[in-house]
């Protein structure tokens, strides 16, 4: 609204306009991921989650996260780790692309810029495993059992932030029969595993 108004009731160069509207768009999209949250957890917790599956291929869910996430991720290493024989999966490809949004902007807002951030995706025993993982400080053993739970946030996060982001992902992937859990990994940082029970086409995993 600052940035508005100064545009509306100012005179400015031609790169004092550029960098108001940069910052109008930039809040924009802050207050439209925001929205977006709150209207997601209202399906949540009125029930109102329909699933809709389709067969979809992982690669197609993760670049498509990774490119709405693109400024996001552009100061970090980026590590995308899929196997080439990776089935197609019959999941419902909008809430699975909100929950996996959700755990890689996640990754941004708490990781070091210049370290790796790693996404992982494998298919075994019946089961569909997304993985990510960064270079943060990971959890306390006093907040690791909570950071699923409505508008928690950790100790130190940023500010802007609902709390809403890991719980959402949490409810999209149990609306899928599936867990998520957080943990911290050996030489720091944080991996969230997603684990979701989901058919493949017949024939394409190899013995």
């Amino acid at each position: 609204m600052g940035a508005s108004d100064s545009l509306i009731s100012s005179e400015h160069s031609a790169e004092i306009r550029n960098e108001l509207s940069s910052e109008i768009y930039k809040a924009s999209v802050r207050l439209n991921r925001l929205i977006d949250n709150l209207l997601n957890m209202s399906r949540l917790e009125s029930g109102r989650i329909t699933l809709r599956r389709d067969w979809f291929d992982i690669h197609d869910l993760v670049n498509k996260v990774c490119e709405n996430l693109q400024e996001e991720l552009k100061s970090f290493n980026l590590h995308i780790v899929i196997p080439d024989d990776m089935p197609l999966v019959k999941i419902d490809f909008g809430l699975l692309e909100e929950a996996l949004y959700n755990l890689v902007h996640n990754a941004t807002q708490y990781s070091p810029p210049g370290t790796r951030i790693r996404i992982k995706s494998f298919y075994d025993n019946g089961k569909l495993f997304i993985q990510i993982m960064d270079r943060g400080p990971g959890f306390s053993p006093n907040e690791i059992q909570f950071i699923f739970n409505k508008f928690y946030r950790v100790e130190g996060s940023l500010p802007g932030g609902t709390g809403l982001g890991l719980s959402i992902a949490k409810g999209f992937v149990e609306a899928h029969g599936g867990t998520i859990s957080a943990e911290n990994r050996q030489n720091g940082g944080a991996r969230f595993t997603i684990e979701i029970p989901t058919e493949i086409v017949a024939g394409e995993i190899k013995d």
